[in-house]
């Protein structure tokens, strides 16, 4: 129904965000998503998981770590270069 009000929409991906508390990159990070419109899940350390559930996942240990559609984006700096191309 949307598609035949607005022809020009486009379903966005869904986003999850693994954040901390109190990090200035994830801010910067969920800022970036939604001047850009996307709607987002966060997860955050130290409440809804841990730096090993984060690891296992991503292999990495920093937050944030954002993925978009199912594929793991990186962290805030590897978003914005996502945004930039």
């Amino acid at each position: 129904m949307i598609k035949y009000l607005k022809p020009e929409w486009q379903d966005k991906p869904s986003v999850a965000i693994i954040s901390k508390s109190g990090c200035q990159h994830c801010a910067k990070a969920k800022q970036t998503l939604k001047e850009k419109g996307y709607a987002f899940e966060e997860i955050v350390l130290g409440k809804d998981a841990t730096v090993t559930s984060i690891r296992a996942i991503t292999g990495r240990d920093t937050a944030p770590q954002i993925f978009i559609g199912g594929k793991h984006i990186g962290g805030n700096n590897d978003l914005q270069a996502y945004f930039a191309k």
